[in-house]
């Protein structure tokens, strides 16, 4: 068991290396370059859209509230007795 994990964070470790050496050999030309701030860019964006997307959603959930409390009426009008005209 101990064998594995040292054996998954080495593998971890060279995957990072992987990464930032790729990384660096892309930004060497300008089309390397132009790739990697598309995919900062795309990343941006898809990070941007999770904020929206959680905001939108807790706007929604407080709406939900409001709406049911507005929409509720009151304790009178739940009351069991009929009342008469002239009561």
């Amino acid at each position: 068991m101990l064998n594995e994990k040292t054996t998954q964070k080495f593998l971890f470790v060279w995957l990072v290396f992987l990464f930032l050496l790729s990384t660096r050999v892309l930004l060497v030309t300008k089309a390397g370059a132009l790739l990697v701030s598309l995919l900062i860019v795309a990343f941006s964006i898809w990070v941007a859209f999770r904020l929206v997307e959680s905001a939108v959603a807790a706007a929604w959930n407080i709406s939900g509230v409001i709406a049911r409390r507005l929409v509720q009426k009151p304790a009178e009008a739940h009351s069991t007795e009929p009342k008469g005209i002239g009561e």
